[in-house]
């Protein structure tokens, strides 16, 4: 089966049809993609070649992938309903899930083809294999994210862009950012005092590096760039308030 990558399109990701690929790249500008003999070949091109890095959340860290994962039912649920059963398992099992290789599973979207049941030996269970499409998010290096501060401490800050895990050292908050332990709550101040950034806050970063494993993603970033920090004072200081 051929997996085409999309690194630039209306839609990233990796699709496994012809169809849904050019749907993505046709009449659009400057797109990047290649067919592939594997899923893992088809996600390195989309990592090296990607345009997403600058961009926000909203627009390009989600993206399309053709995934296949199998449903085991018991017996029980053989019947009228049989289908309707193995559709709510997969949105059940997968959605909310991460594999470092694909990202989070934000959302099924399509399910392309529910196999024929495989009898398990001795057991009596059932096994559908399902072939769908999903909404997944996967950060990738260099691209600014909106994130909620869920911890301030001497070391840093750990934030949340959605199901991602991020932490800034102190060494990446400017350096006009002092950690006060003595206030309630514990926050970054600047020394004009102007700017102050403490858990719930609304921050804009940039991702400088990931920690992938089979299971999950951890992030790093920065807000050592323009524009990045707390994003009320920002959108502040554009609208010359």
């Amino acid at each position: 089966m051929p997996y085409y990558a999309v690194a630039s399109g209306r839609s990233t990701g990796v699709y496994d049809n012809w169809e849904d690929c050019k749907d993505q790249v046709h009449g659009y500008s400057h797109n990047k993609f290649k067919k592939f003999d594997t899923p893992d070949q088809a996600w390195d091109f989309v990592d090296q070649h990607s345009s997403n890095a600058g961009q926000s959340f909203n627009t390009n860290s989600k993206a399309i992938a053709c995934r296949e994962h199998e449903i085991l039912l018991h017996p029980r649920y053989f019947g009228p309903q049989l289908l309707d059963t193995v559709k709510q398992k997969l949105y059940t099992e997968v959605e909310g899930t991460c594999t470092g290789k694909y990202g989070f599973v934000v959302a099924v979207t399509t399910i392309d083809n529910i196999g024929a049941g495989i009898i398990q030996p001795g057991q009596g269970f059932v096994v559908y294999p399902v072939k769908y499409k999903a909404i997944v998010f996967r950060p990738f290096k260099g691209e600014v994210l909106d994130a909620i501060v869920t911890q301030v401490n001497k070391v840093g800050m750990f934030a949340e862009i959605g199901p991602l895990s991020c932490f800034i050292s102190h060494h990446s908050i400017p350096e006009d950012m002092q950690f006060c332990p003595n206030v309630n709550p514990a926050c970054y101040k600047s020394k004009e005092e102007d700017v102050v950034i403490q858990a719930d806050d609304e921050i804009r970063l940039k991702i400088v590096g990931t920690r992938v494993d089979a299971t999950g993603i951890f992030a790093i970033g920065t807000l050592m760039d323009d524009y990045l920090g707390n994003r009320i004072f920002n959108i502040i200081v554009l609208q010359g308030i």
